[in-house]
């Protein structure tokens, strides 16, 4: 039998809904053929133990109404104010049911509108999961030997199950020796999204804009920046005929990541010719980018592949400066952030009152790769509250479509929840569910692509999202070390936040983007994302099962990669180890131990228990 909803009066019933009705049906819905159609019913998404609907009537005698069976007390409603029905005793996960009835003849109404699903804090009752705890485990040992810091917020049906915060706004000096003490990343911490900006920012924007008709996705570009248009002098062409759907689609033609910022990069060859001059692209004026967009040559023909280019949303965050007038940050934070109570979200943290302190470091030498990197205006101090992002800091001024925003876990899982409840949050709407469907389906030439969103597909992002979450699932990832993912079928959202390249380089002669934090299992977030998906319904016995299991993996790696024979990787596997400890009399690691992985692992780790290594001496 189904619990009972009770109701109380509400002041107001303002806002954004996913559903609206109305009864008796109204004539533009008869004309619509709903009148015998089930215009009285509907579905709508919310989750266990929450939700509310509002209610509002002329004469609620004369209606009746029910949700996933349960009646609502209509009769013990006034007539004309509004009322709120909790649901919390009788919805579920996924799709309720509402079923409205009019009784009377007479002119007689009943208006319903109902929320979008809020966060719930239900974190008190998951500390005991063994998945997790073995999940932060894991991190803080990392962080222990020598990753840098983490954050992160898992969501599921609605719920907040877990949010953490390790390591230190700073982890390493400019002389590269590693820090033991010092301010410590909190769950308000700041992280620099990079390419998640790309989702959070532009992609949001798209989404409003089209579902507001202000965008069609099949126009071409010229239709809203006319400047926008193929030169003489272009080799290939197909920048008159480019549409907004084909840049979102990552397959404008444009190269991945041209260095506007730096006057001796060439924009033919693709390289950087120290003391050339050769760059005719070159600009670090916010208010001359857009032109040297347009003159960015193609590479391809447009259509004819799939590149990732950050260009692709350089541009499409003009686009939506163009529709709206606003500038970027503006619009966003207008739009999105401010309605929500998002404090935490912005462009440029340190023009709007935070501290470098309220941020986790990036770089450590700037932009400099430790000496390795040099252009004019160039960085040299490590990074705090400034986008790493080059073309992002020095073209575009911090404001940028591909990069630039900062936010916490705890934003960012409000952020993700609004694709989960299909276009809003509480009483915002931001787009419609047949919007949303068009920016995350698949893309045709390439499964693992939607509109900006990078899908699992069958197999096309597990390394990064797992092959636990739903084939449908969507996210995104940033440069600086941030994971997105939103599974909609399972309603989980997990958001990774990490300073990985806040690390010496390895060899910075050798490869300048080979950073220490790259080194170590958490910043290649499947593991984590696996974790996160066996909490469910994993054992302590299987948990320990998967750690043994990435011991031997990382072992091996150790002994057969050349890249992997590093001693930031002797550290991860000391902290795969130290995490194992306190599970020795499971079976797995008894296995490992029968078996001599676990010696040799030992032996391979023997010097990393000390400040001489990565771990402070306890």
């Amino acid at each position: 039998m189904p619990g009972s909803i009770t109701i109380r009066k509400e002041g107001e019933a303002e806002g954004g809904f996913q559903r609206v009705l109305y009864l008796p049906v109204r004539e533009d819905e008869r004309k619509r053929g709903k009148l015998l159609c089930g215009a009285s019913s509907t579905a709508f998404l919310a989750f266990e133990g929450q939700g509310e609907i509002l209610l509002k009537s002329s004469d609620p005698a004369s209606f009746e109404a029910f949700v996933n069976g349960a009646e609502i007390p209509l009769s013990e409603m006034e007539a004309e104010r509004w009322y709120a029905a909790d649901l919390s005793s009788v919805s579920v996960n996924g799709d309720n049911h509402l079923l409205a009835a009019c009784l009377s003849d007479r002119e007689v109404w009943l208006e319903i509108r109902i929320p979008y699903p809020e966060i719930v804090d239900c974190s008190g009752d998951y500390e005991e999961n063994d998945a997790l705890n073995l999940l932060d485990r894991f991190i803080q040992e990392e962080t222990l030997a020598g990753y840098p810091s983490a954050q992160y917020v898992l969501l599921r049906n609605g719920k907040l199950i877990r949010r953490r915060a390790f390591g230190l706004l700073r982890s390493y000096d400019t002389d590269l020796t590693r820090r033991f003490s010092g301010e410590k990343v909190t769950d308000d911490t700041l992280f620099d999204l990079a390419s998640n900006t790309k989702m959070f920012a532009v992609n949001f924007a798209l989404k409003k804009l089209s579902s507001e008709g202000k965008l069609d996705l099949e126009k071409r570009v010229r239709e809203y920046l006319p400047e926008f248009r193929d030169r003489e002098e272009d080799e290939i062409r197909g920048k008159d005929q480019l549409t907004v759907r084909e840049i979102l689609e990552h397959q404008a033609g444009f190269p991945a990541c041209p260095r506007y910022y730096d006057p001796d990069y060439d924009p033919k060859s693709q390289r950087v010719v120290p003391g050339s001059s050769a760059n005719d692209l070159y600009s670090q004026k916010r208010e001359e980018a857009l032109s040297k967009i347009i003159a960015t040559p193609l590479l391809y023909e447009p259509g004819t592949k799939t590149l990732y280019s950050d260009v692709d949303y350089m541009l499409l965050g003009f686009l939506v400066e163009k529709i709206t007038g606003r500038r970027l940050d503006d619009y966003c934070r207008e739009a999105f952030y401010e309605p929500l109570g998002l404090r935490h979200t912005c462009f440029n943290p340190l023009e709007h009152g935070y501290q470098k302190a309220d941020c986790a470091a990036t770089e450590i030498h700037g932009n400099t790769r430790q000496g390795q990197i040099s252009f004019e205006n160039i960085r040299t101090d490590t990074l705090q509250g400034q986008v790493h992002d080059e073309n992002a800091f020095y073209t575009m001024q911090g404001i940028s479509g591909h990069a630039g925003l900062f936010s916490n876990a705890g934003d960012l899982a409000v952020l993700a929840q609004i694709l989960v409840n299909r276009g809003g949050y509480g009483r915002h709407r931001f787009f419609d569910a047949d919007t949303l469907d068009q920016f995350l389906k698949p893309k045709n030439a390439d499964p693992s692509f939607g509109l900006g969103w990078r899908r699992k597909a069958e197999d096309g992002y597990t390394e990064m999202f797992s092959s636990l979450c739903d084939s449908q699932t969507v996210g995104h990832s940033g440069w600086t070390g941030t994971l997105t993912l939103i599974d909609p079928i399972q309603h989980v959202v997990f958001i990774l936040l990490t300073s990985s390249r806040n690390t010496p380089l390895l060899n910075p002669e050798a490869d300048v983007n080979d950073f220490a934090g790259c080194h170590f299992l958490i910043s290649r977030y499947g593991v984590a994302s696996t974790l996160v998906f066996a909490s469910e319904r994993s054992s302590r016995c299987e948990n320990s099962a998967y750690l043994a299991d990435l011991i031997r993996a990382k072992l091996s790696l150790i002994q057969t990669d050349p890249g992997s024979d590093s001693s930031y990787d002797r550290a991860d596997l000391f902290a795969l180890l130290s995490a194992a400890r306190e599970r020795q009399s499971d079976a797995a690691i008894l296995g490992l131990k029968k078996s001599g992985v676990w010696d040799r692992a030992v032996k391979e780790t023997a010097f990393c228990g000390s400040r001489n290594g990565f771990r402070e001496e306890k």
